[in-house]
């Protein structure tokens, strides 16, 4: 108990020690600190390379250990540079990470339509600052989240700028599957995380070789509102650059077959998706669970 409350006030010193280098001397700086602090992170510390281990194995099998090692480091320092990214575009007024949106036109024309719209998202790229380019959709933007305001590290949102959509907590009634009905029945945008399993009903797939599971709720929420799917991943190009592209779009029907064999071939689709991403995009993987061991 005493080793965990030092971590958490080493951690909590070390998030205000970050947001006083934002402050001072923005985000360059607070990036120029990071990696060092990386590189001696990842050079003493096993976790992350234990952390990062079955993603890597399965991503580049045959590495040597010291390309290992500079993958990790790279993924390191690639977290590090979207948590710097999510503290600037809050404490400082004027920060702005400039962005595009490949697809934005298919998903203006079902927000147009009236249908409402899930987007699925993953534990990658520049997905805790994507949400904030969402703002200038013509409907309401739900996500749903565990939002923990006890959190050491805080989102943009908590750091002072104003926040553009609404939060709906998967800690709530049912999941807060009852609120997401409503905002999809009202022809909004629910943005739902579909990597990580956590605790709700599941379903096999495979994912770089191996089997894994992965939540459902998001295909069960479209079959039974008749929105659409956009599996939609970020990925960060250079310093205020930053991409949203949707890679798949599904349309989850129960009328067509058993359920299970659905939410499968929904999963299974989401799974192919993130394949490609991570094909293209190998070092912005921010997933430090074994999701195949899940």
């Amino acid at each position: 108990m005493a080793l965990q409350i030092l971590k958490n006030k080493g951690e909590h010193l070390g998030h205000l020690f970050f947001y006083g280098l934002i402050l001072v001397g923005g985000q360059r700086a607070a990036y120029l600190f990071l990696y060092l602090l990386i590189l001696v992170y990842a050079g003493v510390s096993r976790t992350p390379h234990r952390q990062l281990h079955p993603y890597l194995s399965r991503r580049f099998p045959g590495q040597t250990p010291w390309q290992r090692w500079w993958a990790v480091y790279h993924i390191l320092i690639g977290m590090g540079k979207m948590l710097i990214d999510r503290s600037w575009l809050g404490l400082k007024p004027r920060a702005r990470l400039h962005g595009t949106f490949a697809g934005l036109d298919t998903l203006l024309d079902i927000v147009n339509s009236g249908r409402g719209a899930v987007i699925l998202l993953a534990h990658v790229g520049t997905w805790q600052t994507a949400m904030a380019h969402l703002a200038s959709l013509p409907c309401s933007v739900y996500i749903m989240m565990a939002h923990d305001t006890t959190a050491v590290s805080k989102h943009f949102f908590e750091l002072g700028r104003k926040r553009d959509f609404n939060i709906i907590d998967v800690n709530g009634f049912m999941g807060g599957m009852i609120e997401a009905v409503n905002a999809l029945n009202q022809g909004d945008v629910v943005l739902i995380m579909g990597d990580r399993a956590a605790g709700g009903p599941t379903v096999e797939t495979a994912f770089l070789g191996s089997a894994i599971r992965l939540p459902v709720a998001a295909y069960s929420l479209a079959a039974n509102t008749g929105s659409p799917v956009l599996i939609a991943f970020s990925a960060k190009h250079d310093r205020t650059h930053q991409v949203l592209k949707v890679w798949d779009i599904l349309q989850p029907d129960y009328g067509h077959g058993d359920k299970q064999e659905e939410l499968a071939r929904c999963a299974a689709r989401y799974s192919r998706a993130l394949e490609k991403y991570v094909r293209e995009y190998p070092y912005q993987w921010y997933n430090f669970f074994d999701i195949w061991e899940q």
